[in-house]
């Protein structure tokens, strides 16, 4: 992973953009209020519509859903990104009305349960700012978490599942000679043998370049091999038949969608060496290759002057002691040469430690939000100290304050993981509808997954709760109720 200069720069300058507009748009505002009106406590200003926002917010909300859904190719990616970027401030628009919605709803529900504690509470949650802006931290925060991890088990998932449906159990990456595979397929133990041609970006098409193709003279076993799926079962029957016949390509549907040809058509292929018409005959995918073009090798023979082979796969009823014996028969010659088991656990290994730091980032998303939670309560706390003092000097206990203040803390915490939860739900759906061409799989959601990041985020509400409750416990009424 290379971090660019261009990057630093932008992280660097987001962040200051985002400090002086956090700290311009109050000062702005505030300095459009009449002098007079703010000295005699009367200044007010111009409030938005509810219906106005309530609207952009749905019309965005509806545009970030379903715009991935209606585009291709290039422009999935621009769509993607508005897509994410659109659901959360949607997201961020509404969230004060749906919590002044179901604040109402919950007032029915709470002075059932919690008596009259139950119904202060969820009055107090109503048209609170600082609720509300814990509601949206929480949003933000364990989205950022469910999508994480979810992308990154997805991570594990897909690259030890590469091979799946292959049949191949190991294979052999460098220059080998003829004499050489006749001698693996003396092997004791060798099931199917598959010696490949390679040419990795010698190959042109026109202007294309194939970032590999390969050359087999038996595609029947690559196909099994490699678990190459068709664009239909037909052409694969076809392809095989072709390839005993004439000069035929077959070409992965990424490659054949950027040449622009079709099933059918001719291109010349050439290396600088050797040049020559092939016919397409088929188009496929694979998660187990990235070859871009196979071809016959008796004609990469005759065309290109093919003479040692490059890639080797092979079945056998030992595959560990079959890829001891290639690695001797390598001797010092370069290579890269794996069981199938060996590559799923060198890629899991790798992938873990890159995804470590990642994973450990979900519990730093968290405590930045536990932070600016207590702030918000605490600011909360200082806006209500006097009310609350009022009501602790007509009979209102310290219990029943803390049964309060964890109501309302429970209450905001649910609701924010409720949001996030649906939310990080569409932005996953939106990650993989964009990445779904290129990936060929989707992911598995456990929904376990989705309930531990909400049920964290309700229990950093309720951690944070403690300071507002610890105050509010040292409080001295008469100096409060006297507190303007």
């Amino acid at each position: 992973m290379v971090i660019t200069g261009a990057a630093v720069l932008l992280s660097f300058g987001v962040a200051v953009v985002v400090s002086v507009l956090s700290a311009w748009i109050p000062v702005r505002r505030a300095s459009r209020l009449p002098i007079k009106n703010v000295v005699l406590g009367v200044a007010e200003e111009t409030q938005v519509s509810n219906r106005f926002i309530v609207g952009i917010g749905i019309v965005l909300f509806l545009i970030s859903e379903i715009l991935p859904k209606v585009v291709t190719g290039n422009m999935l990616y621009i769509a993607g990104g508005f897509s994410l970027l659109g659901l959360i401030i949607a997201t961020i628009l509404v969230i004060p009305l749906i919590t002044n919605f179901l604040s109402r709803c919950l007032e029915h529900i709470y002075v059932i349960i919690f008596k009259n504690e139950g119904l202060l509470a969820s009055k107090n949650i109503r048209n609170n700012k600082n609720i509300t802006q814990n509601i949206t931290l929480l949003f933000i925060s364990i989205s950022a978490v469910i999508a994480i991890t979810v992308v990154g088990n997805f991570v594990n998932t897909y690259i030890t599942d590469v091979f799946n449906g292959a049949e191949l159990q190991g294979f052999a990456d460098g220059e080998m000679s003829p004499e050489f595979v006749k001698h693996v397929e003396g092997m004791d133990g060798i099931e199917n043998l598959l010696p490949v041609y390679v040419y990795n970006n010698q190959m042109k098409c026109d202007d294309i370049t194939f970032s590999r193709l390969e050359a087999t003279d038996n595609l029947e076993l690559y196909n099994r091999m490699l678990n190459l799926n068709y664009t239909n079962k037909k052409m694969e029957t076809s392809s095989v038949s072709s390839f005993l016949k004439s000069r035929s390509v077959v070409l992965s549907e990424n490659c054949l969608n950027r040449t622009g040809c079709q099933v059918g058509d001719s291109i010349t292929i050439t290396n600088g060496v050797g040049s020559n018409s092939y016919t397409i005959v088929g188009s496929f995918k694979s998660r187990a290759t990235d070859v871009e073009a196979i071809i016959p090798s008796t004609y990469a023979v005759a065309d290109f002057n093919a003479v040692n082979y490059n890639f080797l796969a092979y079945t056998a009823i030992d595959p560990d002691s079959v890829m001891i014996q290639i690695r001797d028969l390598f001797g010092d010659t370069q290579n890269w040469s794996r069981t199938v088991e060996e590559f799923n656990t060198d890629a899991l290994s790798t992938v873990g430690a890159f995804l470590q730091p990642m994973h450990s980032m979900t519990y730093f998303i968290l405590l930045l939000a536990a932070v600016g939670i207590i702030n918000n309560l605490l600011i909360n706390y200082m806006q209500k100290r006097r009310s609350i003092a009022m009501y602790k000097s007509v009979g209102l206990s310290n219990r029943q304050n803390i049964k309060m203040t964890i109501i309302e803390s429970f209450t905001s915490g649910m609701i924010g993981a409720f949001i996030a939860i649906i939310i990080s739900y569409l932005e996953i759906q939106t990650i993989f509808i964009v990445a779904g061409p290129k990936i060929s799989m989707l992911p598995e959601l456990d929904f376990m997954t989705f309930l531990s990041a909400g049920a964290m985020g309700v229990l950093v509400t309720l951690t944070g709760s403690v300071v507002p409750i610890v105050k509010s416990k040292k409080m001295k009424l008469v100096e409060e109720i006297k507190f303007e």
